[in-house]
């Protein structure tokens, strides 16, 4: 059952200390204690000691004489027989009982409760219902881990933040069908205790990493306590969770962030209920010991019977409907650490769940043509030219003319840019800008709005997202000035025709194809010197960083503001690209319109600056981020990009930031795919930086 890398002396030190001073006999004066603590109750509480077979005599001793005053207070003679009487047949009955010792069981098999969750009397129903689960079975770690697969799909219950309350009784947990992670625990707890096997619950009042609490289950196997996340099986292997790495960062001295184990038992140690946190009736010793680094697994990757745990827990999230999921990022699981083929599996299924949502939830705007952004409508048409490849279509957004002027000239531009271009494959798109105003298309709201018709295009016709390109057409044009930095991790190519940039920068366009077309006597605001000077700055970028900046300017020497549709040689020169959406180096300058990701680099909304620029590289496992003015920055990363088996280094000039490995996660997976719902925009593992300010 176990593995032999988790057989520690001193593992086992801390357990014979524990279990000898479990083993200490009840005397009659402790007895008499608790039947005075016990007041109006001590009658039940003397009838239950006198009601019980002599040979179990000694189980209920230890209850009388250690359980809670408020137990001692409220618990019937019937209660505590049963549970007694249970528990012994069921411990007698099973093949391991040699296997424990008398103060294991005392402590770990005997308790009718793990904290201060209600008082249910489950222990007959328990045992009936889950003993055959574990018939075979030969050792209690066998016989929990059959336990933790079983008993959550017979009793229907799951993990959720909108359980009840988060100590919950086992049949609490069960009518509700939701369950804390400490609800879960004890409703695995209890089935064990059921059927003879030792259980108890340990957690962790806050993580080191102040990332929360948690709670989680330990089994007596093979000499020595082994660890579980209950509803999280791992086939049939102890000692395995997602949450291992957090555990071994558990600071032993300091009591907001120790592991404690609960004991029946005095120890003179509580047991912190996060819940509850002014009780001090639930005991505890301090197994911190247990999860430091030399008690995991020092093998290379991810251990994949957790990885296939969080996809198997990703397929039951996926089923439920989508207005009662629970937040994903939320659920332990998304934190467990992905294989790389669990990982390509858990992207593929979130997104065959994405689109279907996309499919149903916005069918009605793209039958409207309407896309709508609080107040604001943009309308839009397409016409889907030739064969589909088979990656998928092609995307052309055509932003039309016009700008400052009424809504009739406006409208009039869009209905001429619907049929300006006519691209050999693809959906040829023109959108009616949202407003009539100068800058129509490089506002605030413009961003968004494309994101969103990308993203229903890629779902409703088959757009291949590396396929998408922009377009303009004078105040168009001026548009994809804008626009196309901003949003050049979404594009292959742009090309911008008879527009004007204003205070755009082309720094942004090194990884995507941009195109200038310009009439040479197209002279109003300066246009055509403009263009020509946007020209000689891609040429000058396109010198000192050769493998980027690929751009094509045509100035049309006769040409006015109308260049007689020699421009659409606009359309087959973008066809040629491609978007690389993990390419080797990022310039990101952002503009007044700010972003928080760009390739696979991202920012908090607080860390935005606009006019500000990161530049980023890669090359093997290696990462170099140029210093400048972001404190605070995110690295996302995939096996495409990296070996995610192997450690990563990242460096701040010549400051080493990192260097280590990054875990493979549900949590980042859906977190990228949400924010853009692109396919190829998903990424599994994630890096925060804290970036010193240059001396």
């Amino acid at each position: 059952m176990s593995s032999p890398r988790s057989q520690l002396l001193l593992f086992f030190v801390s357990l014979c200390l524990a279990t000898t001073a479990a083993t200490a006999a009840v005397t009659d004066k402790q007895i008499a204690e608790a039947l005075k603590r016990a007041g109006d109750n001590r009658p039940a509480i003397q009838a239950a000691l006198d009601g019980i077979p002599a040979d179990e005599l000694a189980g209920m001793r230890f209850l009388v004489a250690y359980m809670p005053s408020h137990d001692l207070q409220g618990l019937t003679a019937e209660f505590l027989v049963d549970q007694t009487r249970w528990a012994y047949k069921a411990f007698r009955a099973a093949p391991w009982k040699d296997q424990v010792p008398n103060a294991v069981f005392l402590n770990d098999v005997l308790p009718y409760a793990s904290i201060n969750e209600r008082r249910d009397n489950w222990r007959e129903d328990f045992y009936k219902r889950f003993g055959p689960i574990v018939k075979n079975a030969k050792t209690p770690g066998e016989a929990a881990t059959l336990l933790n697969r079983a008993i959550f799909k017979i009793t229907k219950v799951r993990y959720s933040t909108k359980r009840p309350k988060a100590d919950q009784s086992p049949y609490e947990s069960i009518k509700a069908g939701l369950a804390s992670c400490t609800g879960l625990s004890v409703l695995l707890i209890d089935a064990c205790r059921a059927v003879g096997v030792p259980a108890r619950l340990v957690g962790t009042p806050l993580w080191a990493d102040r990332s929360g609490n948690h709670s989680w289950v330990e089994v007596w196997n093979d000499k020595g306590w082994h660890f579980t996340g209950a509803a999280e099986p791992t086939g049939n292997a102890l000692d395995r969770a997602w949450f291992q790495g957090r555990a071994s960062k558990a600071l032993i001295k300091d009591p907001r962030h120790a592991i404690f184990a609960t004991s029946f038992k005095p120890t003179g140690t509580a047991f912190p209920m996060v819940w509850k946190p002014e009780a001090r009736f639930v005991h505890a010793v301090n197994a911190t010991r247990h999860y430091l680094p030399r008690k995991l697994t020092t093998a290379p990757g991810p251990d994949k019977a957790v990885s296939a745990t969080a996809v198997a827990s990703l397929v039951t999230w996926l089923k439920q409907p989508r207005d009662k999921r629970p937040p994903l990022q939320k659920q332990d699981y998304a934190r467990a650490a992905l294989t790389k083929a669990d990982a390509g599996r858990a992207a593929d299924l979130l997104w065959k769940d994405h689109a279907r949502n996309i499919r149903t939830e916005r069918a009605a705007e793209m039958k409207a043509r309407v896309l709508t952004l609080g107040s604001l409508k943009m309308p839009f048409h397409y016409t889907i030219f030739g064969k589909k490849p088979r990656t998928g279509r092609s995307l052309y957004i055509s932003l039309h003319g016009g700008g400052g002027t009424t809504q009739a000239v406006n409208d009039s531009q869009w209905n001429n840019q619907k049929r300006l271009y006519r691209p050999a494959e693809g959906v040829y798109l023109a959108p009616r800008a949202p407003t009539n105003t100068w800058n129509l298309w490089h506002q605030g709201h413009i961003d968004p709005l494309f994101d969103r018709l990308i993203e229903n295009l890629v779902v409703f016709e088959d757009v291949d997202p590396d396929k998408v390109y922009l377009m303009g057409y004078s105040a168009g044009g001026d548009g994809v000035y804008q626009v196309a930095p901003r949003m050049a991790d979404r594009l292959a190519a742009a090309a911008m025709m008879a527009g004007h940039p204003n205070d755009s920068s082309p720094l942004s366009l090194r990884n995507i194809g941009f195109t200038i077309h310009m009439g040479g006597r197209d002279s109003a605001y300066n246009r055509n010197k403009v263009a020509a000077a946007w020209g000689q700055q891609l040429d000058s970028l396109r010198k000192g960083d050769p493998a980027g900046y690929n751009h094509l300017v045509k100035i049309y020497p006769n040409k006015g503001h109308w260049m007689d549709r020699l421009d659409a040689a606009a359309v087959p020169w973008m066809a040629k690209f491609r978007r690389n959406p993990r390419p080797s180096r990022i310039v990101w300058h952002q503009d007044d319109v700010t972003h928080v990701r760009f390739y696979w680099l991202a920012v908090e909304n607080g860390q935005r600056k606009g006019r500000s620029t990161v530049i980023a590289s890669r090359k093997g496992q290696t990462i170099h981020i140029q210093p400048g003015p972001l404190r605070k920055l995110r690295i996302r990363l995939d096996d495409q990009m990296v070996n995610l088996d192997q450690p990563i280094r990242v460096f701040n000039g010549k400051s080493k930031l990192h260097e280590g490995m990054l875990a493979r996660t549900l949590g980042t997976l859906a977190t990228t795919l949400t924010e853009r719902g692109d396919p190829r925009g998903v990424f599994a593992a994630e890096l925060s930086l804290d970036i010193p300010a240059a001396k």
